[in-house]
């Protein structure tokens, strides 16, 4: 859905491997950012792989969404 533009993004919480890299890679070649909650671009699967799939352009609303609810809990 998000390679063909149907949502703005995709947020992973916890994410296992098997069915987190074909959707990286599907995100990526449709022109996507993939990055952590951190901001940082994600290159690989980490103890916990908490990830961001959005439009680059999008990157920064989708970041602060994430940090206000993880902000939320504590």
């Amino acid at each position: 859905m998000l390679a063909k533009g149907e949502i703005d993004a995709i947020v992973l919480y916890d994410s296992e491997g098997e069915d987190l890299y074909g959707g990286v890679l599907l995100a990526r070649e449709a022109g996507a950012s993939v990055i952590q909650f951190n901001g940082d671009d994600f290159f690989g699967q980490r103890d916990h792989p908490y990830v961001i799939a959005c439009h680059p352009s999008k990157k920064e609303i989708f970041l602060d969404m994430v940090r206000n609810g993880l902000n939320s809990k504590n």
